[in-house]
């Protein structure tokens, strides 16, 4: 798995170091006007309804799957749920992560060297779309495990007046392996909403996040794929090449720096019952 961690943390999660490439044209053009230019924000822990920060709202996540897999399912809205907040750990850092997140994953802050995330990054803004697939859910005694996918090609920093590549995961998609065990103490949790389309009008272009926590009853037991099996297997590769076929690896933010935003494609499924 590879995606991009501060200092040394990259040792401590068996994280490599991340190429990307730089955001490719999408169907859909969004208004600069509405870029969000502040990068200050309440963290999640703040308050008792989650709001996305700042630092993210011109910034969406697509998600698809295989056909055998269920976005709306228990497991999929699991998935879903912990890699968009893996994603907002490491772009603005773990403080405005999903509630419960890093409860679940037990997931430290600040400088400990042991955990994946900072408590906030300093970076910031972000503009454009994150992909995400997931690729197989595969059962175990005390819950499920989730190979999956993150491709951050399409998604831009703000730095220094221009935006930048986000550096969060590389060309081939970054590889994940999710663990997902049921609590001692929890035998059922709620049932997955019935599938709805996508946010409608305008607010699809922007971050959408659920506004509770959908983790009770769940822990997180690591995300890095450290399996021979599909550890660095290039299982990414051919639906990486699918959406972005004519990239050319890059290893620096300093590779481009462009003075418009890449363009937003619309938010995939969503959260229906978010009001962010």
């Amino acid at each position: 798995m590879r995606m991009r961690f501060p200092h040394s943390r990259v040792a401590a999660v068996l994280v490599l170091m991340v190429v990307t490439v730089p955001a490719c044209e999408s169907v859909v053009e969004h208004d600069d006007a509405s870029r969000a230019t502040s990068t200050s924000t309440s963290p999640s822990s703040g308050s008792d309804i989650y709001e996305v920060p700042d630092q993210l709202r011109d910034a969406t996540v697509v998600w698809s799957a295989e056909p055998e897999v269920d976005l709306f399912s228990v497991e999929g809205t699991l998935i879903r749920a912990a890699q968009e907040s893996i994603i907002i750990g490491i772009a603005v850092g773990l403080d405005y992560t999903y509630p419960g997140f890093a409860v679940s994953g037990n997931y430290l802050g600040g400088d400990s060297i042991y955990s994946p995330f900072r408590s906030a990054t300093g970076d910031g803004p972000f503009a454009g779309s994150v992909h995400s697939r997931i690729q197989q859910v595969i059962p175990i005694s005390n819950g499920f495990e989730a190979l999956t996918c993150v491709l951050s090609i399409g998604l831009d920093v703000l730095e220094n007046g221009r935006y930048s590549p986000s550096l969060l995961a590389d060309v081939a998609g970054g590889e994940l392996r999710i663990r997902f065990i049921r609590n001692d103490d929890q035998t059922t949790t709620a049932a997955a909403p019935p599938p709805r389309p996508s946010i409608p009008g305008p607010e699809k272009f922007t971050w959408q996040a659920p506004t509770d926590n959908r983790f009770v009853g769940w822990q997180i037991d690591g995300f890095a794929d450290v399996e021979p099996a599909t550890a660095e297997s290039g299982r990414c590769d051919a639906w990486a090449r699918s959406l972005y076929p004519d990239t050319e690896p890059i290893a620096s933010r300093e590779a481009y720096a462009r003075d418009n935003p890449p363009p937003v494609e619309p938010a995939y499924p969503g959260w229906p019952d978010s009001t962010n």
